[in-house]
């Protein structure tokens, strides 16, 4: 008895371990010379990863491409002609050996995690693409520059996070939101620019980028999101815009260079942590529109000397002012 239940025991701890799966349909070499893998989806083809095992093992037991690559824009398999319309999710991720990549007019989509590739320099776009996955390009730490094509309506979350080494990025009109953690910790950075067409920056979308200097804003912007540009510790001015209604908690937490803000009639509260650590913040205005002050929403801001609250305001919160030593009013939410 005792011996059958061992042998069922080890069957089921074979079961519960993840198994290798093969990805794709077939395989071709591109005109660079490395041999990609492809799926047949919707009588076009995909390149994807030669088996689904875990991020980072994807290639195991396979040749991962390495050097310059160039995606074909069509590739022959059974005697039939597929054109090559998207690239799949986790396709080269962690081909660490990728340096640059070129990505054909046929292509309409780049998947989720697709370009995890730490020795990638340069990637070019083409107009066809309308879609960027989730962290498409996430930890791409030696990709210094990239520019995104008009066609591209939308930037999933982490696209660019911890690329380390972007110092230039062109966002065009076509783009109506940038998303959460787009670019955050892209240190870098020195200056961006968001088009019109943006109306809304999300969560940590621009968290940790030490270098990022400036920031324009544009009008149609309604809301900025949580820690938005936390630890921005290089930016010395933003302008926020009228359009704006909501300013996110710790949308400005340690932007330790920041020297004044001016918060537009349009925003009706100031979140927690929002200023909290600007220890450069001398100046500070807030409209009568704004009816509270979050917990910890000006903390540590030591060069902040006055402050004028609205007769609007109808909550600060906790330590709203805590350790402003340089502020002389008002003294009894220090």
């Amino acid at each position: 008895m005792k011996q059958k239940l061992s042998l069922f025991a080890i069957l089921m701890m074979a079961l519960a371990i993840p198994q290798s799966v093969k990805a794709y349909d077939f395989s071709a070499v591109a005109p660079s010379g490395q041999t990609l893998y492809y799926n047949i989806v919707g009588g076009n083809a995909q390149v994807t990863p030669p088996r689904y095992y875990s991020l980072h093992y994807s290639y195991l037991g396979y040749v991962a491409p390495t050097g310059s690559l160039t995606i074909p824009s069509s590739v022959t398999y059974g005697g039939h002609t597929y054109s090559v319309t998207s690239i799949g999710n986790y396709a080269f991720s962690s081909c660490n050996g990728l340096t640059s990549v070129t990505i054909p007019n046929s292509v309409t989509s780049i998947g989720n995690y697709v370009f995890s590739c730490s020795g990638l320099t340069s990637v070019t776009i083409p107009n066809s693409v309308t879609s960027i996955g989730v962290g498409a390009f996430s930890s791409c730490i030696g990709l210094t520059s990239v520019s995104i094509p008009n066609s591209v309506t939308f930037i999933g979350d982490s696209t660019f996070c911890y690329c380390y080494s972007l110092a230039s990025v062109t966002i065009p009109n076509s783009v109506t939101s940038i998303g959460n953690s787009v670019f955050q910790s892209c240190s870098s950075l020195t200056s961006v620019s968001i088009p019109n067409s943006v109306t809304s920056i999300g969560n940590s979308a621009f968290q940790s980028c030490s270098s990022l200097t400036s920031v324009s804003i544009p009008n149609f912007v309604t809301s900025i999101g949580n820690s938005a540009f936390d630890g921005c510790i290089s930016l010395t001015s933003v302008t926020i815009p009228n359009s704006v209604t909501s300013i996110g908690n710790s949308a400005f937490q340690y932007c330790s260079s920041l020297t004044s803000v001016t918060i537009p009639y349009s925003v009706t509260s100031i979140g927690n942590y929002t200023f909290c650590n600007c220890h450069s913040l001398a100046s500070v205005t807030i409209p009568n529109s704004v009816t509270s002050i979050g917990n910890r929403a000006f903390e540590r801001c030591d060069s902040l000397t006055s402050i004028t609250i609205p007769n609007s305001i109808t909550s600060i919160g906790d330590s709203a002012f805590r350790s402003c030593y340089s502020l002389t009013t008002p003294n009894t939410y220090r």
